[in-house]
């Protein structure tokens, strides 16, 4: 995916100001300071056009679905949890592979341009996101950080979902 996305990236832009691009992005989505700062801290952004925000908004879902599933799995191996609450990060550890599956193939959809895959892998990997978050809602304790990342998740997913519909009305 990351040489996917390289592919299509922009050539780096000698400018040194932000790309007025990403505050019409973000300017309907619900977490917008989220999203300005996500697609800010991408050096892609600088120059990209609509297009590519789409694509960078996915990525960066896509990169913090992993990380995630990557927290899931420490946790999982290194901690000793109740039942209750290890069923529950089994069940969102099934959810994060599902959900960055979905993204993958919403950056495959999103490069041949057909919107509406992009949008039901993207509404799939929200779904994925919310499905743990019931799970973990039930969840005893709720301690641990898993329910905070699982929100930035989705949100992230949603913020990119927003994005493409942007483009796509644009």
């Amino acid at each position: 995916i990351f040489c996917l996305y390289l592919s299509f990236s922009p050539p780096i832009n000698a400018a040194d100001g932000n790309n007025p691009l990403v505050a019409q992005a973000c300017e309907k989505v619900k977490a917008k300071d989220l999203c300005i700062s996500s697609l800010m801290a991408e050096h892609a952004s600088k120059s990209a056009d609509l297009a590519m925000l789409a694509l960078i908004s996915i990525k960066v879902a896509s990169n913090n679905g992993t990380n995630t599933s990557f927290y899931i799995k420490k946790t999982l191996d290194t901690k000793k949890l109740e039942p209750a609450v290890e069923q529950n990060f089994q069940d969102c550890e099934d959810n994060y592979i599902s959900a960055t599956q979905q993204l993958d193939g919403a950056v495959s959809s999103l490069v041949s341009k057909n919107y509406k895959d992009t949008k039901m892998f993207l509404e799939s990997a929200i779904d994925d996101a919310i499905t743990c978050d019931n799970g973990l809602r039930k969840m005893p304790g709720n301690q641990l950080e898993l329910p905070h990342r699982n929100i930035m998740f989705r949100q992230l997913c949603i913020n990119a979902l927003d994005v493409v519909l942007f483009l796509t009305t644009s």
